[in-house]
């Protein structure tokens, strides 16, 4: 078993940081934009679905104990449920963009990472998902 464990750890120190395997046959696209506005958003969550799921896969696998066991199962189930998904997801907190492009006209971003607005200019990317960085602000002179 441990050297089960040892040569996954090993494998896993391997891996390449290549081009994420999502962007495959997608387009990929860059432009710069003009922050307009920033706002910060709660994302929804899936800790509430996490705890049900939880409790019933607890509930289920003590079905052949007495109710004591089935009410533990539950419980714990739920705890568990409840704690990866929150762990999983991270943080609620976000931030809407409210960006101008020639290109693109008005549109928004939302994304987890607050970004430096000192310049007003972005770099969006737009492939399997959409993202965006800071960069000067003569990117966006003709915005």
């Amino acid at each position: 078993m441990k050297k089960l464990l040892v040569s996954l750890l090993l494998l896993g120190g391997c891996a390449t940081q290549g081009v994420d395997r999502a962007d495959q046959q997608v387009i990929i696209k860059k432009f710069y934009a003009k922050v307009e506005d920033v706002k910060p958003v709660k994302l929804s969550s899936n800790v509430k679905t996490g705890i049900v799921g939880g409790s019933a896969i607890g509930l289920i696998d003590e079905l052949d104990g007495n109710h004591e066991d089935m009410v533990a199962g539950a419980l714990a189930g739920a705890i568990i449920g409840g704690l990866f998904t929150a762990i999983a997801e991270g943080s609620n907190n976000a931030f809407e963009y409210a960006l101008r492009s020639e290109q693109e006209g008005r549109f928004s971003v939302i994304q987890k990472d607050e970004i430096d607005l000192n310049s007003g200019c972005v770099e969006v990317t737009i492939a399997s998902e959409a993202r965006l960085k800071t960069v000067p602000a003569v990117n966006c002179i003709n915005l």
